[in-house]
């Protein structure tokens, strides 16, 4: 049993300390605000606070989590054993930093409940993260801070058992429009026609009168395809289906439509399901439910997985609204312009609710990359994203963190070089798990 001192227990310190000991490391511990009973204790122990007894193991703690309320801090980024760090201190703590702090910082995402400048869409930019603004952005620093404290732990505390991860991957499909043409009324085939004439699109009405008249295979409808492939590899994988009524932001099939719920059903069959919230229910939660229960209804499943469309949420808002609608897993924590980890971590974690101070069992699955963030927001090569993507990965693996990417079927059926990018992710995604 490791023992940990501190003056005072706080819901902030017993939610960082569950993440690393209870939930990443499985080890038993206790805390106790005696120093006499810290002193005669003669296993493992921590003393977390500010006061170095002896020749103990000393974390020595900054206020943050000692406080209860939410405020800007001046915080200094600095680097030490090759990795950035924050809330550094003396040297007389043995990491040279607070890592509890700097832990929950940025997996709370406390910079993200302080004033900002939204995107068009109302969104926290990257730009605005600490993360970005010192190039960190593409390295998983709580997951390094958390290998260099089990590393400093075992070389004081050589027979303490701490559980080792291992490397994961969930490939995740958005399905905003589950067709190009296929499904479509008579008169949003009409309308989208009379669209392409005006653009002189031409190759869309060509390739549109050719699927309609079964003559070719809708260029979107790679459904087949991503079976044989995720069965084949034996991949974990999620698809999240947009079934909002119709909007500028949200256009896919309806949920009464026939071709949309078989499609549904036979994805069921081989990959696991979850709701994609459209675009308004950050603003209006309760269409969150009303989704969420269409896609219930049409799969016969209870559905507990969730990501946000265009990746727009507001914290803690929207994952209190999707707690309140039975979703216990959420795929959004991403930036939608800049691959990377948002809250520093390529690890599954629980939400904590700064706002009202409270732990929650809403699991968040970070995203390391999506395919939309190269093609429209960098605008980079399929050949230069795939670089990117895979270094990515290769920080994943150094960690033994879970990879998560986003890939929506739009892009996979057009594009034959970002067919290419998926297949050569999940060639190395395959390599890695081998190890």
């Amino acid at each position: 049993m490791l023992l940990i001192y501190l003056p005072q227990k706080t819901p902030r310190i017993e939610y960082v300390f569950d993440l690393l000991f209870k939930h990443e490391w499985e080890i038993e511990y206790s805390i106790t605000h005696e120093k006499q009973a810290f002193e005669n204790y003669p296993n493992e122990k921590i003393n977390y606070s500010n006061t170095k007894f002896n020749n103990e193991f000393f974390i020595r703690s900054h206020s943050l989590l000692s406080e209860n309320f939410i405020e800007k801090k001046n915080i200094l980024v600095e680097e030490k054993q090759h990795t950035k760090i924050l809330f550094g201190n003396d040297d007389s703590c043995v990491l040279g930093f607070d890592i509890f702090s700097a832990v929950f910082y940025m997996v709370t995402r406390y910079e993200e409940y302080l004033p900002f400048a939204p995107d068009i869409y109302g969104r926290y930019k990257a730009a605005e993260s600490l993360a970005s603004q010192h190039n960190f952005l593409q390295k998983p620093v709580v997951d390094t801070w958390i290998d260099i404290f089990k590393n400093e732990l075992q070389k004081r505390f050589p027979s303490l058992e701490i559980k080792t991860g291992s490397f994961h991957t969930i490939h995740t499909y958005d399905i905003d429009i589950a067709y190009k043409f296929k499904g479509r009324s008579l008169y949003r085939t009409l309308g989208s026609t009379g669209k392409d004439i005006l653009k002189l699109h031409f190759k869309n009405i060509f390739e549109r009168i050719k699927t309609l008249l079964i003559i070719q295979k809708d260029p979107w409808d790679i459904y087949e395809n991503l079976r044989e492939t995720i069965t084949g590899n034996k991949l974990n994988s999620v698809f999240f289906f947009l079934l909002a009524d119709k909007t500028n932001q949200d256009k896919n099939l309806s949920h009464t439509n026939n071709r949309m719920k078989k499609l549904i059903n036979n994805i069921k069959t081989f990959s696991k399901i979850g709701i994609h919230p459209s675009f308004s229910t950050s603003d209006f939660p309760e269409k969150i439910l009303i989704e969420k229960e269409r896609l219930e209804k049409i799969s016969d499943e209870t559905i507990n997985k969730s990501r946000q469309h265009f990746l727009k949420f507001k914290m803690p808002d929207t994952y209190n609204f999707l707690i309140s609608a039975g979703i216990s897993e959420d795929y959004s924590m991403g930036f939608p312009e800049a691959p990377g980890f948002r809250a520093g971590t390529c690890k599954p974690f629980y939400f904590y609710d700064l706002k009202n101070e409270k732990a929650t069992l809403l699991k968040i699955f970070p995203v390391t990359c999506m395919d939309a963030t190269f093609i429209h927001y960098s605008k980079i090569s399929a050949e230069k994203s795939l670089f990117a993507i895979l270094n990515l990965m290769k920080e994943v693996k150094k960690v033994e963190g879970t990879f998560i990417p986003i890939w929506h079927n739009n892009y996979l059926g057009e594009n034959k070089k970002w067919k290419s990018v998926h297949e050569k992710t999940i060639t190395q995604t395959k390599a890695y798990l081998k190890k």
